[in-house]
């Protein structure tokens, strides 16, 4: 099995993930959860995550909306 190395909200991660959707599957998070992600600062819309293929070094950052005022 393959695996690369990329940072996750900041934190290195070894993965076998190849594609954004593997990656946060593998990370706990459901398909429909309300996240946003961006790849090496990047914008990745929920539609492209499926092929959305990660590369060694890729820095991730997923976001969750949060509620207040």
């Amino acid at each position: 099995m393959t695996t690369i190395e990329v940072s996750m909200n900041g934190r290195p991660l070894r993965t076998p993930a190849a594609t954004l959707a593997e990656l946060l599957r593998h990370q706990g998070y459901a398909a429909d959860a309300a996240v946003a992600c961006a790849v090496n600062h990047e914008f990745v819309p929920r539609a492209q995550w499926p092929a959305h293929e990660l590369d060694d070094g890729d820095r991730i950052d997923v976001v969750s909306p949060i509620t207040g005022g």
